[in-house]
């Protein structure tokens, strides 16, 4: 019994896809190369929004899945890191979604609940 209770917990902890984030650095290297758009996220410690983005909406299965497979992460503190030229914030998350020229596709001020989200990201891949 304890074996099968381990493999059910393997298996579904593998199906929980986690979000992973990428330096600024090799962020458009990285998209050219994979032919993936670049998002960045603007945030800041203590966002209530931001943390419903990371702690809910990124653990979504169907928002996790269009992230890892289609779109390069990068987070940025806004306080804390040095904020790409062109791109401001009035408030936070502020997300930009970039090609891999840094032309900027989208920018979306606030969260979104997940499916709102994922619909967001499956728009910007139809483009």
């Amino acid at each position: 019994m304890k074996k099968i209770l381990l493999l059910i917990t393997l298996l579904l902890s593998s199906l929980v896809a986690e979000v992973k984030y990428t330096d600024l650095f090799d962020a458009y290297d990285n998209a050219r190369a994979q032919h993936k758009t670049v998002m960045i996220m603007l945030s800041q410690k203590g966002c209530p929004g931001c943390a419903y983005m990371e702690n809910v909406v990124f653990n979504n299965t169907d928002v996790a899945k269009k992230l890892k497979e289609d779109y390069i992460v990068v987070h940025l503190d806004v306080h804390e890191d040095s904020i790409p030229n062109g791109l401001d914030y009035f408030a936070t998350p502020t997300f930009y979604f970039l090609d891999a020229d840094k032309k900027i596709l989208k920018r979306l001020n606030g969260g979104e609940n997940a499916k709102e989200f994922s619909t967001t990201l499956s728009a910007l891949k139809a483009k």
